[in-house]
């Protein structure tokens, strides 16, 4: 179940002040200001993953709604609601960290989509995601990016007969120094 995961920890001071002046911004992303889930079903259940680690970059401008992004998940880090998930999760035949250790995701922001590549398993193709930009009152506060991707593209082909071929990935980012969180 991969996920792309998008869009900060350097000086959010400042950073809380560009966001609040709509001036372009670089945020460093970490788990701290980026939440990235995979939301797949598995036999008679939804299971969410969430990444705790990751590492990347966005460079945002809040004015013209561009972006770009560049962010990495290791995949160990990958949490699972139980063990048995998380063993069948990081199985050869599915994630396979030790010889894929990463997920990495690039794009850029083109309207209200997020337009990019994802690797995963060794293998990139195209992966966008719709934009939804969170405001409180007229400022920008976090920007949510969802998509789904069909996990037989990126070679995910164990535990069919378990979990769903479609695998739904959310990210969200903070640009105001507070927790992320999934909307409401």
């Amino acid at each position: 179940m991969r996920t792309l995961v998008l869009l900060g920890g350097l000086a959010l001071g400042p950073l809380i002040a560009q966001a609040a002046t709509a001036a372009p911004m670089t945020l460093s992303l970490t788990s701290a200001d980026m939440l990235a889930q995979t939301h797949s079903h598995a036999l008679i259940m939804n299971v969410t993953g969430t990444y705790r680690q990751l590492s990347g970059t966005l460079d945002f401008d809040p004015s013209a709604k561009t972006c770009s992004i560049d962010v990495t998940f290791v995949v160990r880090s990958l949490s699972s609601p139980n063990a048995l998930m998380r063993s069948q999760t990081m199985s050869e035949s599915f994630l396979d960290p030790d010889q894929y250790p990463t997920t990495r995701y690039i794009g850029t922001c083109q309207g209200d989509m997020l337009v990019g590549s994802l690797t995963m398993r060794g293998q990139t193709h195209p992966f966008s995601m719709a934009l939804n930009y969170v405001m409180s009152g007229n400022r920008l506060t976090e920007i949510h990016a969802e998509g789904t991707l069909n996990r037989y593209d990126w070679g995910l082909d164990g535990l069919t007969m378990t979990v769903g071929k479609m695998i739904r990935v959310t990210n969200d980012i903070s640009v105001d120094g507070q927790p992320p969180a999934p909307p409401g």
